[in-house]
């Protein structure tokens, strides 16, 4: 005997199917838009960064030292509030030989583009050392290898074990020892506002981008475009600062 199955049973069947496997999609999809952000990072770090742009973080107290020539404020925050220009700050001890001084290069670039343009009364440079060894002497000697100019460009170091990791983690800096005395840690430009708090990260590869965000930051009019040599020619190339190569080193 033949057994036929009812055809509207059937349709009901596939259109619960379809209709539960639909809602499992949509239950995943928002679950990806939450996790993700809107679907606008992809990693925790990015994560993270988006954050921070949204909702700028005030930084923990944090006692330190500056160079040896330079003003000498009680703790960071001091630092950073007593001076109304937007500043971009980046981490390094002394001893490194490859990633800060990646940092150093663009950091010059954009000490020299800030003097041209005249406006470092609107931006200026930090580099803090996570080098409890680092000493005022030290930082002195390391400022003027990196041709660091007086008012433009401020080292510091935190000497209190505590107080530098908190400042670490807030930044997003993860410092690992490594052979010989050296370090491996990541590296970014880090941008504080004018009220002293974290209010962008940028990657380390974008320093003309990290310059031009401080700059709008600051309420400063952003670098000019290439100018055309004449109607209908090409524009005409202007140098630029030089952004570092991807990657983390010593």
């Amino acid at each position: 005997m033949k057994s036929w199955k009812n055809p509207g049973n059937c349709r009901s069947a596939a259109y619960r199917t379809t209709a539960a496997l639909l809602l499992l999609a949509a239950l995943g999809t928002a679950a990806l838009y939450a996790g993700t952000s809107g679907f606008r990072v992809i990693s925790t770090e990015a994560g993270r960064r988006l954050d921070i742009a949204k909702n700028p973080r005030t930084l923990p107290l944090a006692r330190v030292v500056a160079a040896e020539g330079q003003p000498q404020p009680l703790t960071l925050q001091q630092a950073l509030s007593d001076d109304p220009r937007v500043a971009i700050v980046t981490f390094i001890y002394t001893q490194c030989n490859a990633m800060c001084s990646i940092l150093g290069s663009e950091l010059q670039q954009m000490q020299d583009a800030l003097r041209q343009r005249g406006l470092q009364d609107k931006v200026r440079l930090l580099s803090i050392s996570f080098d409890p060894r680092d000493t005022p002497q030290l930082l002195a000697n390391y400022a003027g290898k990196q041709k660091a100019l007086p008012g433009s460009w401020q080292f510091l170091a935190m000497p209190d074990a505590r107080q530098r990791q908190q400042v670490l983690d807030t930044f997003g800096i993860v410092v690992l020892p490594a052979p010989l005395g050296e370090f491996e840690h990541n590296a970014a430009f880090h941008l504080v506002d004018k009220q002293g708090r974290l209010a962008r990260v940028m990657d380390f590869t974008d320093g003309t981008g990290a310059l031009d965000t401080a700059l709008a930051m600051a309420g400063a009019a952003p670098a000019p475009a290439p100018a055309s040599a004449s109607a209908g020619t090409a524009p005409v190339a202007q140098a630029a600062p030089r952004t570092a190569a991807a990657g983390a080193a010593l």
